[in-house]
């Protein structure tokens, strides 16, 4: 006697492919963050203590509220030499009025501004290539006004890394509680999933409100060269043309979190449609690889729920369908939370799942939706290289 058909079969060996597959990308991938961070707790890596003297670039355009909020935090850091280098893009709010003030009260604050009417090159690469030059460390440690440090140690963590070997290190920012929750939970999956390849040895993006590397590299790579004709890529284009398998290090300590002031939602959807906009550009693998994980956690989802009906009303296929989904779902509060907790970020509970299911979507309609956009994200008509 036939205990299932061939269709049923087929289905629940589809699903059962589809969760080793997401299993793999959870433990293997996503996991590596937290335990890269139980390694160095437990002494099995030893970090270094350098403390190189660091130049802190920030460049912004009619931001006086959050540079008055937000500088300090960064102007008070405890780190022996170091200077912050404000770029003014262009600004017609009290932003001057405010960098006077603070430029009275911080000896180790400078600042410079950049025209109008700039040409061929976007105003943030413009800002940042003025602050670059303006430097006098050879350590640049970037970050952006609408955020800050939850501490003190912010410098120091993120400096320390810097050796002979290692010229480039990428840290954490996560969104202020007063944040929408799902742009939380996709803004912090977005850093974990640039962590965990960075830890394999593929870093292709940095957080652009928590990365630091050596001057060297920028002159070395003529700036930003390759992604000129686009108004956005400063940070991941450029750290995955300068990034290799044994330069770049990251910083997983909850004192090197950068919090960041996104209240508005169209800020974050506006970093949503640069994130799509610069995807199309980079090296096939990261883009191949995390595609794979959005197709097949699309296609368990779907395979569940085929695999419930066609086995009903017998419960044997739905109990299979059950236990893949609980397991995958224990995964996901595992590597997700325990890596949060690390950090001390927030949690998610019972909003994962729902968060999980749309994620996809969402991404679908801001590529979408950045496609349609045409010229608009380009500093020139594009030519293909």
């Amino acid at each position: 006697m036939e205990i299932f058909t061939t269709v049923e079969i087929i289905l629940l060996s589809a699903l059962a492919c589809c969760w080793i597959v997401q299993l793999i990308y959870y433990w293997c991938y996503l996991a590596s963050p937290y335990f890269y961070q139980r390694a160095v707790q437990k002494g099995k890596i030893t970090l270094p203590s350098n403390q190189p003297p660091v130049s802190v670039i920030i460049c912004a355009k009619n931001e006086a509220r959050n540079l008055e909020q937000y500088l300090p935090s960064i102007l008070e850091q405890d780190y022996p030499e170091y200077e912050v280098i404000f770029v003014n893009s262009g600004s017609n709010d009290d932003t001057d009025d405010v960098m006077k003030r603070l430029d009275y009260q911080y000896p180790r604050l400078y600042h410079t501004y950049i025209p109008d009417g700039t040409k061929n090159l976007g105003r943030k690469k413009l800002s940042l290539t003025v602050g670059i030059k303006a430097a006098h460390y050879d350590t640049l440690l970037f970050t952006e006004a609408d955020c800050r440090p939850v501490g003190k140690d912010w410098i120091r963590r993120m400096a320390r890394h810097f050796t002979d070997k290692k010229s480039i290190v990428l840290g954490f920012s996560t969104l202020e509680k007063s944040s929408s929750a799902y742009a939380a939970y996709d803004y912090f999956f977005s850093d974990l999933q640039m962590v965990a390849l960075t830890l394999k040895g593929h870093a292709y993006q940095a957080d652009n409100r928590n990365y630091a590397y050596h001057k060297q590299h920028f002159f070395q790579e003529k700036g930003f060269v390759r992604s000129n004709f686009l108004d956005a890529g400063e940070n991941d284009l450029f750290i995955e043309d300068i990034a290799s398998n044994k330069n770049v290090a990251v910083e997983l300590t909850p004192e090197s979190v950068i919090q960041v002031d996104m209240n508005e939602n169209f800020v974050w959807k506006e970093l949503k449609i640069r994130r799509m906009l610069t995807r199309r550009f980079y090296e096939t693998f990261p883009l191949l690889f995390w595609r794979g994980e959005q197709l097949t956690r699309i296609l368990f989802y779907l395979l569940a729920v085929a695999v419930i009906v066609a086995g009903l009303p017998d419960l044997v296929l739905p109990a299979a369908a059950l236990f893949f989904f609980l397991t995958r779902l224990y995964t996901q509060y595992f590597v997700i939370n325990k890596t949060a907790s690390a950090l001390n970020l927030r949690k998610f509970y019972v909003t994962l799942f729902f968060f999980d299911c749309i994620q996809v979507f969402v991404d679908g309609y801001f590529y979408l939706y950045q496609r349609l956009r045409g010229k608009k994200d380009y500093n020139w008509k594009y030519e293909k290289r």
